[in-house]
């Protein structure tokens, strides 16, 4: 075979594993006029329509305004933001969270451009009773044939309502923890069906797993759960939030619950909580942690770092005397991917062996 012919096959080959492991690109970038950003998130895209246009003017400067007339007065602080890869840094945002205005020419235009928020991040456990007496469990003591739900409580849902967003796109994260230290990726609910608790985009403030709707999506009685210290928590590291702000509860990362010390199943209280449609710049109270004993995972992956809210250990109580062991079997533990890296190294190592081989002949 002609030696440039198979050199051309080689980068071939180079190119096409690079493609496969390139990631899509994220619509979660796409800023347009209004749209709400947050503390921590970097790589925005501000489209053109985030900054004042008209008669020629082409604006390239934000402005935020503290206690003047953003029409008429003179902002506190202007900033010229890359358009293509913007950067909600905390050192400039975390004290001028609001309305960003655009300033064209260095002039007031009362041009709305950008909501800058604080990220909050709270995870509630919630007892569900088909009959409609659920009630919320987060520090109650939670026994072995529970049905479980959790309430997302967070302002981040303005992040999944961007144009062009699909479920597809990351989101925010769910996670349980069984006792051998395996994370799960989805539970089995009351009807045996497995249902998955990661990229979750909520719709409102408070959001109930898996499409907003109070229902079962643990059955902890089910046999592939065994008795023990289950964690739970919530994370989010949607356009690199967490790894910006580190793992700060409330905001990134949700506090673990604490051990349950109840003795006995609380007292149901009423369903019916407050739902906010208005993103909020005010923190969600960080929980305190809570550790349960439920039973074994189904999914399991390793546990990633994106944007957390506390953990919530979860203590749950057989009804049944039972002996738990520290062995995992093979479907409790942690199940990841070949790395992306390795693939790409096989995949060039097989292409330039192929072309030596053939080179010899």
């Amino acid at each position: 075979m002609n030696a440039k012919i198979q050199f051309a096959m080689l980068i071939f080959v180079t190119v096409s594993s690079l493609a496969m492991v390139s990631p899509v690109a994220a619509v979660l970038t796409n800023i347009h006029e209004g749209d709400s950003v947050f503390i921590g998130e970097q790589g925005l895209v501000l489209a053109s329509d985030v900054f004042y246009s008209s008669g020629g003017v082409s604006d390239d400067q934000l402005a935020y305004y503290s206690g003047s007339n953003p029409a008429t007065g003179s902002p506190e602080y202007v900033l010229t933001p890359s358009k293509n890869s913007f950067y909600v840094a905390p050192s400039v945002f975390s004290s001028r969270l609001g309305q960003w205005y655009s300033y064209p020419n260095g002039s007031a235009s009362g041009y709305a451009s950008i909501n800058v928020l604080q990220p909050s991040l709270d995870l509630r456990l919630w007892a569900y009773r088909s009959g409609g007496e659920s009630f919320d469990i987060t520090n109650g003591k939670i026994v072995k044939g529970e049905a479980l739900d959790f309430r997302i409580d967070s302002n981040l849902y303005p992040i999944f309502q961007r144009a062009g967003v699909t479920s597809g796109d990351d989101g925010i994260y769910v996670k349980v923890r069984n006792q051998v230290g395996a994370t799960l990726t989805a539970l089995i609910n009351c009807n045996g069906a497995s249902v998955s608790i990661v990229n979750v985009h909520p719709t409102e403030q408070q959001y109930f797993l898996p499409s907003g709707t109070l229902t079962c999506v643990w059955d902890t009685g089910n046999s592939q759960y065994s008795a023990g210290s289950y964690t739970v928590w919530a994370e989010c590291n949607v356009n690199g939030m967490k790894d910006n702000l580190g793992s700060i509860e409330g905001e990134t990362i949700t506090p673990a619950l604490s051990s349950l010390k109840s003795t006995s199943t609380p007292t149901p209280t009423a369903t019916t909580s407050t739902k906010s449609s208005t993103p909020t710049t005010t923190k969600t109270p960080t929980p305190t942690p809570t550790a349960t004993s439920v039973v074994t995972p189904v999914a399991t992956t390793s546990a990633p770092t994106p944007v957390e809210t506390a953990v919530t250990p979860v203590q749950t109580e057989e009804t049944r005397t039972s002996t738990t062991t520290a062995t995992a079997n093979p479907a409790e533990l942690p199940q990841t991917s070949l790395p992306v890296m390795l693939i790409m190294m096989s995949v060039v190592f097989a292409a330039i062996m192929i072309f030596m081989a053939s080179k010899k002949e």
